[in-house]
């Protein structure tokens, strides 16, 4: 249902009441604020699986190369 009445009686009767004008944000509203963080959200998101997958595969690298120089150090004791 919507109002019958004047949702800003009260700003108007302590005279803070403005209206104003055209401006370059009049399109933005909840529904775009909201958009706008879910968006960001998800590129946020995206961002960070990226860097786990990445510190993954340099962990495992790194772990490679350990147990290879434990294998050459074994190597070369046993020679």
């Amino acid at each position: 249902m919507p109002h019958t009445e004047d949702v800003y009686t009260a700003p108007k009767e302590m005279g803070i009441y403005r209206e104003i004008g055209a401006h370059e944000f009049e399109d933005v509203n909840a529904g775009t604020i909201v958009q706008r963080i879910m968006k960001s959200r998800d590129q946020y998101e995206a961002r960070q699986k990226a860097k786990g997958m990445k510190a993954d595969i340099e962990a495992a690298h790194k772990k490679r190369e350990l147990l290879e120089e434990e294998q050459r150090k074994k190597e070369a004791s046993q020679q």
